[in-house]
């Protein structure tokens, strides 16, 4: 049966593949004019509109379009409309979907070093983990991405200080944390993270959460506060813990042949953009996070601020293990 499935798999993913190619001649046109290159492209997300995320695709499509002429332009397909994290990850790399906004582990599972940036306690603030993704370590290691997948990492982006939040345990170090049941994004690192914080990590897509919470299937779950908010985790739990464990970061990923078949003025044009986006984003989660913390609070969640943050440090060291340990020590040198 799983061979079965497993192969289903394998060919619904060879379909795209076809698919999109032999759609790709009527999105993209050069006119008999060379000067004059025209593309109808597509981007997929798993956030709400109004999540920071979700507006800074707006953003990126309006530069984009704006920067173009008109002659480039993006549809946009939020709230996991064209699948998961996973999925979507895979649409970009074989083509169907030219453009994604996801963090850094469905292309961690190809290229383990970009996981990196997910962490545990690798960044003290937001403004660290801003430096940090400038950094020349970590940039090199964005560079290098195209080796091992047929994606393109774009700009990188801060997506938020990732909290924890319960419907009815009250988290403040190892010995609270102990057992509980908690969503994580079915990706290695958040899975050894949180088990490594105590917990039972369970692995769930993102869009079947607020129905786990809210039939006590999982304990709780963790997330920025700006995921927390936009998605009414508030409607199904209780507390709101900052345990900060990951300062988390998203990137504006790309198809690699879309972006090779481009000229350069067009090439221009994206990467103009996308790093223009970051820099809104950055700025624009960073105000919101503040204020979604005040509205969460307003709207009756607890918020659990006393967390003994250096005992769940103590216990995620182990997680760096895996890593090449001259990449982490380089990484923890970005002051």
């Amino acid at each position: 049966m799983k061979k079965h499935v497993y192969l289903n798999n394998i060919m619904m993913i060879f379909i795209l593949g076809l698919l999109a190619l032999s759609c790709k001649d009527d999105n993209i046109n050069k006119t008999s004019d060379s000067s004059v290159y025209k593309a109808k492209l597509k981007l997929g997300h798993i956030m709400p509109t109004t999540h920071p995320n979700g507006i800074g695709a707006e953003e990126f499509v309006r530069l984009v379009a704006e920067k173009s002429g008109g002659n480039i332009t993006i549809s946009i397909f939020p709230a996991s409309q064209l699948g998961n994290e996973k999925e979507l990850f895979d649409s970009v790399e074989i083509g169907s979907l030219d453009f994604a906004m996801l963090g850094f582990g469905e292309p961690g599972k190809k290229y383990e070093a970009i996981s990196i940036i997910d962490a545990p306690f690798l960044a003290n603030d937001r403004e660290h983990l801003i430096r940090i993704l400038k950094s020349d370590s970590v940039t090199r290691i964005f560079d290098e991405m195209p080796n091992y997948m047929g994606v393109k990492l774009l700009a990188p982006f801060y997506y938020g200080a990732r909290y924890l939040t319960t419907g009815k345990n009250i988290v403040t170090n190892f010995a609270t944390m102990k057992g509980l049941n908690i969503r994580v994004p079915d990706q290695k690192l958040y899975i050894d993270t949180l088990k490594a914080m105590g917990s039972v990590p369970t692995p769930m897509a993102f869009s079947d959460v607020f129905l786990s919470l809210q039939q006590g299937v999982i304990d709780g779950q963790e997330n920025p506060l700006a995921t927390i908010h936009a998605n009414k985790f508030n409607e199904v739990q209780t507390y709101l813990i900052r345990t900060e464990h990951i300062m988390g970061a998203n990137a504006l990923y790309m198809n690699t042949k879309t972006f090779k078949d481009m000229p350069e003025e067009a090439k221009n044009i994206i990467i103009e953009a996308a790093l223009e986006t970051a820099e809104w984003i950055n700025a624009k989660a960073s105000a919101e996070e503040d204020r979604f913390l005040l509205e969460l609070k307003d709207l009756g969640m607890t918020y659990i601020e006393d967390v003994d943050k250096s005992e769940f440090r103590e216990a995620t060291k182990s997680v760096y293990d895996e890593f090449d340990q001259e990449l982490v020590q380089s990484i923890k040198s970005v002051k």
